[in-house]
């Protein structure tokens, strides 16, 4: 069963917000962990950041984002927001290959300092981003006959990932 809009984009918030809210934390262990915790953490946020935050970006994109567009009546409403997922995706582009770089090398301060400031880039755009997104999803919620909202719905319950610990 389709679970309604409302349901699916506040179960995938919490979800994402939950791991979001754990960035500055797990930058701030790459600073006394052992190279093994160090790599296991990483490796544990890149599999959120593709396996679940990419996934919801591609999901926001194809279903919420034309239906804004349409409501709003121009197609360049949404071009902020879509700015914003392509910002996010090259620090996680980044940030994936800095934890290749220290799974064949080194843990080093230098490579963990470089890890941090795209952390706390994505911390932090992550964190407006998604507040703007649940403004956004309040409107469609509101202004979209239940047919639509149970199509939007559908379309974003995309496959959730696996969560970083």
């Amino acid at each position: 069963m389709t679970q309604s809009l409302p349901q699916v984009a506040h179960e995938h918030h919490d979800l994402l917000l939950r791991h979001v809210d754990g960035l500055p934390g797990m930058a701030d262990r790459l600073l006394t962990a052992t190279a093994e915790d160090a790599r296991r953490s990483l490796a544990d946020t890149a599999a959120f950041l593709t396996g679940t935050l990419l996934p919801h970006i591609d999901a926001a994109e194809r279903t919420i984002y034309p239906e804004l567009e349409r409501m709003f009546q121009n197609r360049h409403s949404m071009a902020p927001m879509r700015r914003e997922h392509e910002e996010i995706r090259r620090l996680v582009g980044v940030f994936g290959t800095a934890v290749t770089e220290i799974g064949s090398g080194p843990v080093t301060l230098g490579r963990c300092l470089a890890i941090r400031r795209v952390v706390f880039g994505l911390f932090a755009l992550l964190k407006i981003h998604l507040a703007e997104e649940e403004a956004y999803l309040r409107i469609v919620e509101r202004a979209v006959e239940t047919d639509v909202a149970d199509v939007l719905a559908a379309a974003m319950e995309h496959p959730v990932g696996v969560a970083a610990g």
